[in-house]
C-alpha cells in the first residue's frame, strides 16, 4: 500500500520536471531571480537615509589655529598652555575661521542629487572675549574650498578662491551621486560679528522629492566666535611659544 502512495508522488514530480510544467517552473524561477535585486534595494532604501555624511572636527584644510577662552588667562599661566594644536582637544572656541572635511556617500539604489548647502545657525551670542590666542595660517591655503559667511542673514555655500568668498557654489550646478559613490568637500566658515553654534545643511533631490539632512562633527555642532576687539588678554604664537600682544587687540 505504501508503494502505491509513493508512485503518484513520483509521477507528480516527474510531471513537474518535464514538459510545459517544467518550462513554467523555470520561468517563475527566472522571474524571482530578476525581482530579487529590486526587492533587496527597496528594503535597503527604506531602512537608511539616501545620503551618508561625515564632518571632521580637525580643522580640515584650514590651517588657522586661533582660539578663544571665555575666562581671562594671566600671563603667569602661559606655561600651562601648549601648542596651538592642543586647543583642538582642550575645549576652546575657534576664532575667525573654521574648517572641516565633509565626506558624503550615496546610500540608495536611486541617484542622489545635491543641489545646495548652507549653514544653519543654532545659536548666536556675543563674541568670546576672555583670552584670545592668535596663531595664523599654518601651511598652505587650499586653492578651492566651499565658504560660508556666518554673519550673513542666510549663510549659503559660496565659492572660495584666493581667500575670497564669491558666488553661490551650487548656482547653476549640482552634484550627482550614485549608490556607493563618495564626494569630499573642504568647507570653511567665517565669523566676525558673533559667537555661533551651527551645523551644515545639505539639500538633496531623490526621485524628484527634495530632502534636507543636517551634518556636524561627532562631538556636536560646529562652534566659532568672531574676531572683534575687546579681549581682556591676547597672546600670539611665535613659532615655539606664546607671547603677550596687549589687551583689546584681534588676530588680524
Amino acid at each position: 500500500m505504501a508503494d502505491d502512495d509513493e508512485e503518484p508522488r513520483r509521477r507528480w514530480w516527474q510531471r513537474l520536471l518535464s514538459g510545459p510544467a517544467f518550462v513554467i517552473t523555470g520561468l517563475v524561477a527566472a522571474l524571482i531571480g530578476l525581482a530579487a535585486p529590486f526587492v533587496f534595494n527597496a528594503v535597503r532604501d527604506a531602512a537608511r537615509p539616501p545620503l551618508l555624511a561625515w564632518a571632521s572636527s580637525d580643522g580640515g584644510a584650514v590651517g588657522d589655529l586661533s582660539f578663544a577662552l571665555p575666562e581671562e588667562l594671566p600671563e603667569q599661566r602661559l606655561g600651562e598652555i601648549g601648542t596651538p594644536y592642543d586647543f583642538f582637544a582642550g575645549g576652546a572656541t575657534k576664532v575667525g575661521v573654521q574648517g572641516s572635511t565633509v565626506t558624503v556617500e550615496g546610500a540608495q539604489s536611486r541617484d542622489i542629487v545635491i543641489t545646495n548647502m548652507r549653514a544653519k545657525i543654532l545659536s548666536r551670542g556675543p563674541n568670546v572675549t576672555g583670552t584670545l590666542f592668535c596663531a595664523g595660517q599654518q601651511g598652505d591655503v587650499p586653492a578651492d574650498n566651499i565658504g560660508f559667511d556666518l554673519d550673513e542673514v542666510r549663510p549659503v555655500a559660496r565659492e572660495l578662491r584666493d581667500d575670497q568668498l564669491g558666488a553661490p557654489f551650487f548656482a547653476g550646478k549640482a552634484k550627482q551621486l550614485t549608490d556607493g559613490e563618495t564626494a569630499v568637500f573642504q568647507i570653511e566658515a567665517r565669523a566676525a560679528a558673533a559667537h555661533y553654534r551651527w551645523e551644515l545643511e545639505i539639500d538633496l533631490v531623490v526621485d524628484g522629492r527634495p530632502q534636507t539632512i543636517g551634518v556636524h562633527p561627532p562631538g556636536g555642532p560646529f562652534e566659532i566666535t568672531g574676531t572683534g576687539p575687546g579681549s581682556s588678554a591676547v597672546y600670539r604664537w611665535r613659532g615655539n611659544s606664546w607671547s603677550p600682544d596687549g589687551p583689546g587687540r584681534s588676530c588680524g
